[in-house]
């Protein structure tokens, strides 16, 4: 779940696949067949090879005789067609957003609760933590009490307190992960509200 929102701002996830060159521009004739068009001038233009600016005029195929075998639209310039793709893009994007988050809300209501989850296992291991250093405290004292003896530190006493250190350590690095999380969740969450916001979905 932590990465989901991400992935679902993500541009390409949802987005449509590209487009293909214009069918046009690889279509063949049939025999005696030519193309037809008007071009920038307002002059008609009968050709047997389809030329760059027909594909983005609009033209049709007509046989020997003149009659119309089929028409084709024109094409959106380059430009044009991405931008109208950036912006179905954005919109799918939204509508697959808003079946996980209807209003900004509700998405800052799912980052509360995730941050408070995360929180809870911040507690948890601060509350280890703190009994694994009573723990070591403890095995250190009594180390320090055979050193003041004359006495060597045993070696399952020594064992274990670089296990109460490890544990220790490892206890701590959890943490920090679970800070990273935090704002890991605050960061992949921020878009989605903004987003909404925008949309004007509070």
């Amino acid at each position: 779940m932590r990465r989901l929102i991400f992935l679902v701002l993500a541009a390409g996830l949802f987005s449509p696949a590209v487009a293909a060159p214009p069918r046009a521009a690889v279509e063949e004739l049939p025999p005696g067949a030519m193309y037809r068009y008007i071009n920038e001038n307002k002059r008609v233009v009968l050709t047997s090879t389809l030329p760059r600016e027909a594909i983005y005029l609009g033209y049709e195929i007509i046989d020997a005789q003149g009659r119309v075998l089929s028409v084709v639209e024109k094409a959106l310039p380059e430009e044009e067609r991405r931008k109208q793709q950036s912006v179905q893009s954005q919109r799918h994007r939204d509508e697959e957003m808003r079946k996980l988050y209807p209003t900004a809300s509700d998405a800052e209501r799912a980052l509360e609760r995730k941050i408070a989850a995360i929180r809870l296992n911040i507690d948890y291991a601060q509350n280890t933590m703190a009994q694994l250093n009573n723990k070591l405290a403890a095995e250190v004292s009594a180390a320090a009490q055979h050193e003041k003896a004359g006495r060597p530190i045993p070696e399952n006493m020594q064992a274990t307190i670089d296990q109460f250190t490890r544990q220790i350590r490892e206890q701590n690095a959890q943490i920090e992960q679970f800070e990273a999380d935090i704002e890991a969740a605050r960061k992949d969450f921020e878009p989605i509200i903004t987003r909404l916001r925008e949309l004007g979905h509070e």
